[in-house]
């Protein structure tokens, strides 16, 4: 179920459209979105789903600029799972994907980043470090010698996979 019922107002109706981009996010605990939403909210349209089929279905429908996916839920695809089969459908395979997962190992980045996740944060999520990272994934690339976004630097919040755009 794609969830847009009050009190937590999520669409990407073009209908709404105010030119902010929509993230989509895809956690099986209701608390979890709900402090997603809210830090997401004022910066971007923010739709919610509670699984990764119900997210692939959202995706296939269009209007997504990013998704923020939890690794781990209680039934179904898992996000691993799930960013594999967004990767394989060339309509869906350039959204940015951002792993959201309370696995916190060094390992478990790289995991992330391997099976084709854009960046990947580690809960507990912070308001500024969620922004950060999703307001780099969304920038357009940049041209040049690559002296510009910090995409392509390690640090210790988060992780970019370079972006392949040529």
């Amino acid at each position: 179920m794609v969830h847009s019922a009050n009190p937590l107002p999520s669409s990407a109706s073009s209908s709404q459209d105010d030119g902010r981009p929509v993230v989509l996010v895809a956690d099986d605990y209701p608390e979890n979105r709900r402090l997603l939403y809210f830090y997401l909210r004022d910066t971007y349209r923010v739709v919610q789903t509670a699984t990764a089929e119900e997210a692939l279905e959202v995706l296939r429908a269009g209007g997504i600029d990013a998704i923020v996916l939890d690794l781990n839920f209680r039934d179904g695809m898992s996000g691993i799972e799930a960013i594999g089969q967004i990767r394989r459908e060339p309509a869906l395979a350039n959204v940015r994907a951002l792993a959201l997962t309370a696995y916190a190992y060094p390992d478990d980045r790289q995991r992330c980043l391997d099976a084709g996740f854009d960046a990947y944060l580690a809960k507990p999520v912070f308001k500024p470090a969620i922004l950060e990272v999703l307001a780099e994934l969304l920038a357009p690339p940049s041209a040049g010698d690559g002296a510009g976004a910090g995409a392509d630097v390690e640090d210790p919040v988060w992780v970019s996979r370079k972006r392949e755009d040529g």
